[in-house]
């Protein structure tokens, strides 16, 4: 495999000389001049799955200067085998993939001071989604799609000869070897069996997701049944904070003290080091816990499952993921769409974060509207919950989950305190001093989260008004929102498989249906 040593020096980022595969970078500028010719609509995601391919295998951003060496060389190829391109033809072609690579490879990382290839994959899968949740991912957006758009009609101003045996399927696609599958357990209740029972027992969708994927994380059917923590569960010990990450806000967390974990974590110290059957991963011996920026690993393959056993993302070399990887988890792995049209992808768990969800029409998020609050209804297990840093799921709500129900006045709604709400949520957080993916009362854990609890207030105060004077309020915040699948059609789609799922396929139907 040719590699050489190309240096990037991209004012205040990325500024580092790295080995950059060359055969990678010519595959990807292959793949996506194909489509020149050939024309089967799948340019813009064969740009997007090459580069994101690049930046998890080869752990190093691709250089801006090779990428467009590659693409010159490939419109080359192309012209002598189309005699009717003209010299002019050529370098109008060559000129849109220059401004393309710069935005992705070069504005883009530098307007968001991106530091390591994993920062880059998820500033550019958030682009790729359609994100606007800063003001320079809205201009990115704008700039990005105005690229994109200016060389699909270069393209399609041409009539080009399509070369046999192209290989059109995406780098992802061919880059990415089948999983191998692990062997099930006895009794086998399959995905669809487990989630059809569910449904019939009136959880949600998104509920039932949510739990499957928490069950698999933890490699056990206990765990998904053990009751929400409270202010009773002890602090995860054996955890130590070595330092802050590039931003600024999130913590690097390692494990200290193996033992100390295992015997204080809520939902690995009653397993036993023997109660992993074949084909399962030992949770109890490299243990999840929370990681701020951590992702779980995929590839863009449209077969890629979501894998929570092996590292991705920016977060530390621990297991774990952040909140925002969690939810998406949790909609993917039971089929729920993010965005209308949008396939369900693997490597779409880097691409929403926690601000996206306060305003999700507005960030690509179009399978997801905002609740309106009746005098009957509010919130649901199921609703994401969202602040700028942060989102949750509802896991589980009683029928007076705001604690409204002796309200008779407006100035009764002024006094509502968290001590009464009844609902749980699902989450990834640093809770307890690092949990990470648990399930959490809303009483006892909304005074941790000063965020969360002012906004949520806000919202009963709202469902506490549609009470007492029979009216419907569409809360709009601005700094939190709660959201909900609208469960169309347009936004269900074939689910995205986690790896290691046939561990908890002998769970008893209970697990999920409570």
């Amino acid at each position: 495999m040719r590699k050489y040593l190309l240096c990037l020096s991209l004012p205040g980022v990325l500024a580092a000389c790295a080995p950059q595969n060359i055969d990678a970078i010519d595959s990807m500028a292959s793949q996506t001049v194909s489509d020149i010719a050939c024309k089967d609509q799948k340019l813009e995601e064969k740009m997007w799955d090459g580069i994101k391919s690049y930046l998890i295998e080869q752990k190093s951003v691709p250089s801006a200067d090779a990428l467009k060496v590659a693409f010159h060389t490939q419109v080359a190829k192309l012209a002598d085998a189309n005699p009717r391109l003209t010299s002019d033809d050529v370098r109008r072609i060559q000129g849109d993939l220059d401004k393309l690579v710069d935005s992705l490879l070069v504005e883009a990382p530098q307007g968001e001071r991106v530091q390591t290839s994993e920062e880059l994959l998820t500033l550019l899968s958030a682009i790729d989604v359609g994100d606007r949740s800063t003001t320079f991912r809205s201009y990115m957006q704008d700039r990005v799609r105005s690229d994109f758009t200016q060389l699909s009609k270069t393209v399609q101003s041409y009539e080009l000869d399509c070369p046999a045996n192209t290989g059109n399927s995406s780098q992802g696609e061919t880059a990415t070897a089948t999983p191998t599958p692990t062997p099930s357990p006895t009794p086998n209740y399959s995905f669809e069996y487990q989630k059809q029972q569910a449904l019939a027992a009136g959880v949600p969708l998104a509920v039932f997701g949510e739990r499957w994927a928490f069950a698999t994380a933890y490699q056990s059917c206990q765990a998904v049944q053990l009751a929400p923590m409270n202010n009773q569960t002890e602090d995860l010990k054996g955890i130590q904070i070595t330092g802050k990450h590039s931003d600024g806000v999130g913590n690097k967390r390692v494990i200290a003290s193996l033992s100390q974990v295992q015997t204080t974590h809520p939902y690995i110290k009653g397993m036993s080091s023997s109660g992993y059957g074949e084909g399962c991963f030992n949770v109890r011996s490299s243990p999840l816990i929370y990681d701020y920026g951590g992702k779980p690993y995929a590839t863009t393959a449209s077969t890629s499952p979501i894998d929570f056993f092996k590292n991705n993302g920016s977060g530390t070399s621990v297991l774990g993921v952040d909140c925002s990887a969690y939810i998406y988890t949790s909609m993917a792995t039971a089929g729920l769409r993010m965005k209308e049209g949008r396939a369900l992808k693997a490597s779409d768990s880097w691409a929403w974060g926690s601000t996206s969800y306060v305003e999700p029409q507005s960030n690509g998020l179009t399978c997801l509207s905002k609740i309106s609050i009746t005098a009957s209804t509010s919130i649901k297990p199921g609703d994401i919950v969202a602040v700028p840093g942060h989102v949750l799921m509802i896991d589980r709500a009683g029928s007076d989950p705001f604690g409204i129900a002796s309200a008779k006045t407006t100035s009764d709604c002024s006094n509502l305190s968290v001590t009464n709400f009844d609902f749980s949520v699902a989450q990834s957080s640093p809770s307890k001093e690092g949990v990470g993916i648990n399930h959490f009362e809303a009483r006892y854990y909304l005074p941790t989260s000063e965020k969360m609890q002012a906004g949520l207030l806000k919202y009963a105060y709202y469902a506490c008004l549609a009470k007492v004077n029979s009216k419907t309020y569409t809360p709009n915040l601005g700094t939190l929102s709660v959201v909900r699948h609208k469960g169309t059609t347009a936004c269900m789609d074939k689910r995205v498989a986690v790896a290691r799922e046939s561990c908890i396929q002998a769970c008893p139907t209970s697990s999920f249906a409570n």
